[in-house]
């Protein structure tokens, strides 16, 4: 990973009730971001965030996840609840 200057670094956190749609959310902006070739779904199992297998069987996030992209020569470091 390349060195990102501070001020170029953007960190937050995807907060809503369950069900709300935030792993999806954060799928669309990896996969706009093109850190991410394709979308993953909750249904199917298969996002970035929800990877513990308590998590795609239930189809809920349990545990925080964080990922990364880079947008416009910034780095969003996000995190899902």
């Amino acid at each position: 990973m390349a060195r990102m200057e501070v001020a170029k670094i953007r960190n937050f956190s995807v907060v809503a009730h369950g069900g709300a749609g935030k792993t999806s959310l954060v799928e669309a902006i990896l996969f706009n971001a093109g850190a991410i070739d394709r979308m993953g779904t909750v249904e199917g199992g298969n996002t970035v965030t929800d990877f513990d297998p308590e998590e795609v069987d239930r189809k809920i996030t349990i545990s925080s996840a964080v990922a990364h992209c880079d947008w416009d020569g910034l780095r969003f470091n996000i995190i899902d609840t």
